[in-house]
């Protein structure tokens, strides 16, 4: 009897240890680590042989020499947070560990010019308008970007008189072939020379992306009167891959903010990448590594994703007389993928509801099959099988259900992997909830989306999509994109619209928010996107490596360096996203210690609102268009301290625009004149000014006056200056 006794306290003590080592694996990591039946989409990103690459969040730092010891390779370390590849037999022990409170895989990660700098009032940062003494081009400024497919040897990527490569480092996360390895992370080469960059060439020779980009947000080459040059076009570049996954993106964040620190200098990351897998929070582990690492000079800028022309997204709040939400899928068919798909939903924290996978006659709108039910707040993970005739489809689909470690909200995570389904039924998800409690779903786009089959069905719908990584983190600016050119002309004479169809050859509306760029908020309430910027069409630097790639246009081609450069035509939010990199890292030119809160009120004060934004601040645009100039000028006025402004060694900054001579006042002046006079002598206007305090600004207007030159006298405090102006 007491062996009996024995053995089922023993089998209690193993069901406990499996349920407290569950409780620390998301959704996601189970998935990941469950035997693979099939080889539909989710094909297990995070493994690499035999290693796990993940977040681990821990309550007591002495973890982490125990976590070593377990045979894990720890890379990045911010606060509570560390990266890490871990050895398959060992995750259990190390979620086992006291210290260790989530264990969260990495997911895969997807990628997602010359008039707009116009519209966003670029050029007059550039031109040092008034009230700025100087242009601002991001010097003393590192602009960095996680991506692939970048061509170090553009000349987008020096000097403006092409003979400094300002491309500082190239870390390449799953190269092995020249470099050296970076210390500090164990893995992939780097390269950290001019030599060693132009010599590798390029991290993918199949691809343009971060050509596009980079030179958005800091391409130089003006030469040959080139117009599609980028914004911070002084700044320091760093190149980073990431691999297939998002730990490496973590990884890559602290490397350019270690570089940065290195050279004493504030840094701007640009993520032009996004997924719908994850809690859409903040919470996720990458999202809160993110949150550690920014700060006074490390700023991230995201872009919100693309996927606002897909229903990605659907929720329901349930009642007792309305408990039950049923929504179709669609399958990706254009990828030879149909039947596969990927799915997560999550609820209140508190709440509970049930989920089912079901079959759905189109004819009766009757299901034909339900699996059984699986609560969303218990741990469970498997896979089940499905067999016709009884299911009318054959395949399997896993399913992972839990209160979430990250959130405590309950989580179901889906794939479905199903072949030979009927064409006469549709594959359903079935949600019962208990009342009060509110439900949100997002498909992984890559594979899926909702679809309301029939009228018994619930209504998915766009909202609440804006990507994890680049969209829903609190300490990232993320950017939504609109339209300033509906239509690009190739050398070839051809023209591309970007969206329309016969009869509308203008493509997207011109102003207005593009189409696909995807909207929020965030699952927590806090409004997505930040800001938005020109996202539809931008021109800008092409990969020469790469021109086979269909996904841009050939705007024009550059013989040098023994190559061929070109620049082409993109659009989505993974290009509005640089823009605003670019701009920011004009600001920290300005002021480097600049936070993402003093980034985010000046977007507030300072956005350009029109009647195509609406009532702002809103969950399609944000706080508005991103204002390059007005931004500026609201920095200095507020956040430059006394020392930063001292470097002005002038009173006032004279540029010569369409609209007059601005005069920027770079210092606080009581009484300023300023006069007009003809080239001989004769005065033509004057001026007189009141208080001015820095970052004001002065429109010298000349309308009425006659063309030709003027020489503009202004004084004041004790100081004088005189600019020219040609009056056309």
């Amino acid at each position: 009897m007491r062996r009996k006794i024995t053995a089922i306290m023993c089998l209690a003590f193993v069901v406990i240890a499996f349920a407290q080592i569950s409780n620390k694996l998301t959704t996601n990591t189970i998935l990941d680590l469950m035997p693979r039946q099939h080889s539909g989409v989710r094909k297990a990103p995070s493994v690499n042989g035999t290693k796990l690459s993940a977040f681990v969040k821990f309550n007591d730092a002495s973890v982490i020499d125990s976590i070593k010891q377990l045979g894990v390779e720890v890379g990045t370390v911010a606060g509570n947070i560390l990266t890490a590849r871990i050895p398959i037999d060992a995750v259990d022990s190390v979620a086992a560990l006291q210290g260790v409170d989530v264990i969260e895989a990495a997911q895969k990660v997807t990628l997602a010019m010359d008039s707009s700098r116009i519209l966003t009032n670029v050029d007059k940062v550039q031109a040092g308008q008034a009230p700025l003494t100087m242009p601002f081009l991001g010097k003393g400024v590192v602009v960095a970007d996680i991506d692939a497919g970048l061509d170090f040897g553009h000349p987008d990527f020096y000097t403006s008189d092409r003979k400094t490569l300002r491309l500082k480092r190239v870390w390449l996360q799953a190269d092995t072939v020249g470099g050296t390895v970076p210390a500090k992370f164990g893995y992939g080469k780097e390269f950290t020379t001019p030599e060693a960059i132009l010599k590798k060439g390029t991290d993918l020779s199949s691809y343009a992306h971060s050509s596009h980009v980079l030179g958005i947000a800091a391409g130089a080459d003006t030469t040959n009167g080139n117009p599609y040059y980028g914004i911070a076009r002084e700044a320091d570049l760093v190149f980073t891959t990431f691999g297939s996954v998002d730990t490496g993106i973590a990884d890559a964040m602290k490397y350019v903010f270690n570089y940065a620190d290195s050279v004493g200098e504030p840094a701007v990351i640009n993520m032009s990448l996004g997924t719908q897998m994850g809690p859409h929070d903040g919470t996720s582990l990458r999202d809160q590594i993110a949150d550690q690492l920014a700060g006074p000079g490390h700023i991230f800028v995201g872009s919100a994703g693309n996927d606002g022309l897909v229903d990605a997204h659907v929720s329901k709040s349930f009642t007792a007389d309305n408990d039950t939400l049923l929504i179709g899928i669609a399958f990706a068919e254009s990828l030879n993928m149909a039947g596969s798909g990927e799915m997560q939903f999550w609820g209140d924290e508190g709440k509970s509801f049930k989920i089912k996978v079901c079959t759905i006659d189109k004819t009766t709108l009757q299901p034909v099959y339900q699996s059984r039910a699986f609560n969303a707040s218990r741990n469970y993970s498997g896979s089940v099988g499905l067999q016709k005739p009884y299911d009318m489809a054959s395949g399997s689909f896993d399913i992972v259900t839990q209160t979430s470690p990250l959130n405590n909200r309950p989580t179901a995570h889906i794939t479905l992997n199903l072949s030979d389904y009927k064409p006469g039924k549709v594959i359903a998800i079935m949600v019962i909830g208990e009342p009060g409690t509110t439900v949100h779903g997002w498909a992984n786009n890559n594979y899926c989306c909702f679809r309301k089959w029939n009228e018994k069905m619930d209504l998915p719908d766009n909202k609440y999509q804006t990507g994890e990584i680049g969209g829903v983190g609190k300490n990232v600016i993320t950017v939504g994109a609109y339209v300033t050119r509906p239509f690009v002309r190739t050398v070839s004479g051809d023209t591309l619209n970007n969206g329309g169809s016969a009869g509308w050859t203008q493509g997207f509306p011109l102003h207005d928010i593009a189409p696909f760029s995807n909207q929020g908020p965030t699952l927590d309430g806090r409004m997505k996107p930040d800001i938005s910027a020109p996202g539809s069409y931008i021109i800008s630097a092409l990969n020469s490596f790469s021109y086979s790639d269909a996904s841009y246009v050939l705007m024009g081609k550059d013989k040098w360096n023994g190559r061929t450069y070109g620049y082409g035509a993109m659009q989505g939010t993974s290009m509005s996203a640089p823009q605003v990199a670019g701009i920011i890292a004009t600001w920290l030119e300005a002021n480097p210690t600049l936070t993402t809160e003093q980034i985010r009120e000046t977007l507030k004060n300072t956005a350009i609102k029109d009647k195509y934004t609406g009532d702002v601040p809103n969950n399609t645009w944000g706080y508005g268009k991103i204002d390059a100039y007005a931004g500026l000028v609201y920095i200095l006025k507020n956040f430059s301290s006394v020392e930063q402004v001292k470097k002005f060694t002038d009173t006032w900054k004279g540029t010569p625009m369409a609209d007059g001579l601005h005069v920027l006042f770079l210092k606080d002046v009581d009484k300023t004149r300023i006069n007009v006079y003809t080239t001989s002598g004769a005065l033509a206007k004057a001026l007189s000014l009141t208080s001015k305090t820095t970052g004001d600004d002065c429109v010298v207007s000349f309308d009425g006056l006659d063309k030709g030159v003027y020489v503009v006298h202004v004084s004041g405090g004790g100081k004088e200056q005189t600019f020219k102006y040609l009056n056309k």
